[in-house]
């Protein structure tokens, strides 16, 4: 009953109609839709009784719900979105989310005890809104790790589309990594997908 109780109150907060707030009350939202968020996901690093495919099922919903995993993956693959046939795309697409839900699931086995802390808000151009964090550990005061959330208004809500750690864009960072398999294969998107599958067979094999 608790449970359902929270599921409601955390959809009741995400429904707020968007347009009435102004630029300052739809970051304090956003500060809200992460610091939810982040709970959530800490939730399912502190439940021991997950096996690895729950949690992977567990954090394939937060991902859905919380990041814009299709125009990540495309920001990730930059102008060569456009090479691409309608084929590759599809499973291009299928295997970013894959790859990032098994990687996402093997850090949460390694949580010590960390907690995030959001600290505020920027409103940036062209509708983005900054959310600014810090993930800290009360047992140790030398972990104090900034982590800035860039988001955008998605109907009465928000989508995450990149994540800032420490002044580094994981979205950059993993679009340079596609970007130097690409080049040392003549900007082959089947060399891509054909790296994509070897990665995912490997993290699958790690469980």
């Amino acid at each position: 009953m608790q449970r359902r109780l929270k599921i409601l109150v955390f959809f009741a907060i995400l429904w707020l109609p968007l347009p009435a707030y102004s630029d300052n009350q739809s970051g304090v939202r956003a500060e809200r839709f992460i610091d939810i968020l982040s709970s959530e996901a800490l939730k399912l690093a502190t439940n021991p009784s997950l096996s690895s495919s729950h949690r992977r099922r567990e954090i394939a919903k937060i991902l859905k719900q919380g990041f814009d995993m299709p125009w990540i993956a495309r920001f990730v693959l930059g102008r060569n979105w456009r090479l691409a046939t309608p084929q590759q795309r599809k499973e291009y697409l299928s295997l970013f989310q894959a790859i990032v839900e098994h990687t996402y699931s093997r850090q949460f086995t390694d949580y010590s005890g960390q907690k995030i802390s959001v600290l505020g808000h920027k409103i940036g151009k062209r509708k983005y809104i900054f959310v600014l964090s810090r993930i800290y550990d009360p047992d140790q005061s030398n972990i104090n790790i900034s982590v800035n959330w860039r988001l955008v208004p998605d109907g009465n809500s928000f989508k995450i589309v990149d994540v800032v750690i420490e002044g580094v864009s994981m979205g950059v960072t993993q679009r340079n990594e596609y970007a130097s398999v690409l080049q040392r294969n003549g900007n082959s998107i089947s060399a891509l997908i054909k790296a994509m599958r070897q990665s995912l067979a490997m993290l699958e094999k790690r469980g």
